[in-house]
């Protein structure tokens, strides 16, 4: 969920809302322990130790000079899908120590998928941690519920974007009244422009941005340094009810054979071998008997 292979593409955008880009940087080129390829592994440890023989602290110069060269001899070594480091050596060849440049020559949509990590990781934390201490079939006072959510067609942003969603607070006359259910309670992707729960996640939340460094303040910030990643939030439901869910029981023998067909099947005329025992609708229908 945007965490990356090394489960540090997070780190990334919580430097970045710190602005600390430098920190950045270090964490996309560091050596990684899942590293594969011997030359991208050499490529990293030679980054990690372009430093050693200067004191970078009394010499800018020496430093830029040895930043530059080791960007331009690990250039070439980085594999082809490795687009984020590849921007960023690019630039470092050229402008080598100015890290706020070099992380503005990544492409957008990974400039902001370090931002979404930190949103995720957030979520997924007071997500669990709301379940842990409220359970996962009721609200609770303090709770967010979505009550406005409009499609595309009606006007709103449809999954992803505040347009056209509006939140509202639990209160105990909510509960008292039963006017929400669990599938309705939401939580927030931070951002400048979001609301926050009330009572224990709210209090979640401020935990661990300060254990992350953050105050609330970076978000607005990040959208007037680099308008192309703006962060203002988003609400996602803690439980989501599915609906409209069709199913049907098959019986195979043959591992190999698809167990729907595909259009290749479809083109050649080809036959499932895997026969069909029963349908939603047998079983909508015999449970409906059975109540008669």
């Amino acid at each position: 969920q945007r965490f990356g292979k090394s489960n540090d593409t997070h780190e990334v955008g919580i430097a970045i809302l710190k602005g600390d880009y430098e920190a950045a940087i270090d964490i996309i080129m560091r050596e990684k322990a899942d590293e594969q390829m011997p030359r991208v592994v050499s490529a990293r440890k030679a980054w990690a130790s372009r430093f050693d023989s200067i004191n970078v602290a009394n010499d800018e110069d020496a430093a830029k000079d040895a930043e530059m060269k080791c960007a331009r001899s690990i250039l070439n070594e980085l594999g082809r899908f490795m687009g984020s480091e590849k921007s960023v050596i690019n630039s470092l060849s050229r402008k080598p120590r100015d890290y706020k440049r070099a992380y503005s020559c990544i492409a957008k949509n990974m400039r902001s998928m370090y931002l979404h990590a930190v949103q995720s990781v957030w979520f997924n934390k007071v997500a669990s941690y709301r379940i842990e201490t409220g359970g996962s079939t009721e609200v609770r006072v303090g709770d967010l519920v979505l009550i406005e959510d409009a499609s595309l067609a009606e006007g709103g942003s449809g999954t992803s974007g505040l347009k056209g969603k509006k939140v509202k607070t639990v209160e105990e006359q909510d509960i008292e009244r039963g006017v929400y259910d669990i599938s309705q309670v939401v939580l927030p992707l931070v951002g400048s422009k979001i609301s926050y729960p009330k009572g224990a996640c709210g209090e979640k939340y401020d935990e661990l941005l300060k254990q992350d460094g953050i105050d609330k303040s970076a978000f607005e910030r990040i959208g007037t340094i680099d308008r192309e990643i703006a962060l203002g939030g988003d609400y996602r439901r803690l439980m989501c009810k599915p609906s409209d869910v069709s199913f049907e029981i098959k019986s195979y023998t043959d591992p190999v054979q698809p167990l729907v067909k595909t259009d290749l099947m479809n083109v050649n005329g080809t036959e499932l071998a895997a026969a069909t025992i029963s349908t939603d609708k047998e079983v909508h229908d015999a449970d409906t008997d059975m109540m008669e």
